[in-house]
């Protein structure tokens, strides 16, 4: 029995819209959490960056492993890498970005107004470096047709 059915070309389009959608509302609940905070808020922002940060390892680690198995021209192979790049620089972020969130709510328990205000531009910077990885990413599904078809 194989883990992925006959019509899926590979397991990276199935999970990479996990880190997108975590990351993305735990982005919006950050900045929510400025204006509202609740006890509540902060656990589930902790949640989805922890869960978040795990899938966008997951993600790398499939689409590394896509990209290795798969033949392209030259112009396929330079979107690759620039996508490649820009999921990694997110993977970096945001894992360095949750291990410090972590430990400022939960180890030293920090977190006033101020604090919280510079949380949500640093989440919001994320959100950028996510959101590019995820523009390079689309451009190779509909520019050049990759992971569409199995081989």
């Amino acid at each position: 029995m194989e883990l992925l059915p006959e019509w899926a070309p590979g397991i990276h389009p199935l999970i990479v819209h996990f880190p997108v959608a975590l990351l993305s509302l735990a982005v919006g609940l950050t900045v929510l959490a400025v204006f509202y905070n609740r006890e509540w808020i902060t656990k589930t922002i902790v949640g989805l960056y922890v869960l978040g940060s795990l899938s966008a390892l997951a993600s790398y680690i499939s689409g590394r492993s896509a990209a290795d198995s798969i033949g392209l021209n030259l112009k396929a192979e330079v979107a690759i890498g620039t996508h490649s790049d820009w999921a990694l620089y997110t993977l970096i972020y945001f894992g360095v970005f949750t291990a410090i969130y972590y430990v400022v709510i939960y180890m030293l328990k920090k977190e006033s107004v101020g604090f919280r205000t510079i949380v949500a531009v640093l989440a919001i910077i994320g959100f950028f470096i996510l959101g590019q990885a995820a523009e390079y990413g689309g451009r190779l599904v509909f520019e050049y047709g990759l992971g569409v078809m199995k081989k």
